[in-house]
């Protein structure tokens, strides 16, 4: 079969094969270029998610500073309250100890120079407390005037 038996000529079926491959090559270039625009537009989604990462982690390193800052401060006050604190606690265990050391000289003067018929009892009682019935209020003031004269005369002598 030649192609002169068909009565066309040469060139237009050369042409129209040419015709058949540029309607391919453009099906496929249409076909090419919505893919490159779903790629490009995930490239921009993609642009977008980074630039959102990059700014929380910004954030988050910014709040990583103020939490340092905000720790050092509180270890700063916390450091300044122990030392306060252990002052404090050596000032009264020195005074605990000075108080001993008077109570101690009182017993003795007490045992030495206490008018007869009266011994204040400088010690704590060992054991708990029992319920005394109340006394009068003369009788209360009677008592405590008594037990504050030889006291205030001992702390006197003491010094």
């Amino acid at each position: 079969m030649n192609f002169l038996e068909t009565g066309l000529p040469f060139d237009l079926l050369l042409e129209g094969i040419v015709a058949m491959l540029l309607v391919a090559t453009i099906g496929y270039c249409a076909m090419i270029d919505r893919r490159l625009r779903a790629m490009r537009s995930g490239q921009d989604g993609l642009r977008d998610l980074i630039r959102e990462l990059s700014l929380a982690t910004e954030q988050a390193a910014d709040a990583i500073a103020r939490l340092r800052d905000a720790s050092n401060a509180t270890g700063q006050k916390l450091s300044e309250q122990v030392t306060r604190g252990r002052g404090l606690a050596d000032e009264l265990a020195f005074m605990l100890e000075a108080g001993n050391d008077i109570a101690n000289r009182l017993g003795n003067i007490d045992a030495r120079r206490a008018p007869a018929g009266i011994v204040p009892n400088l010690k704590p009682a060992a054991g708990p407390r029992q319920a005394n019935p109340a006394p009068s209020r003369e009788t209360a003031r009677a008592a405590q005037t008594q037990a504050q004269h030889p006291l205030l005369d001992l702390l006197k002598r003491a010094r």
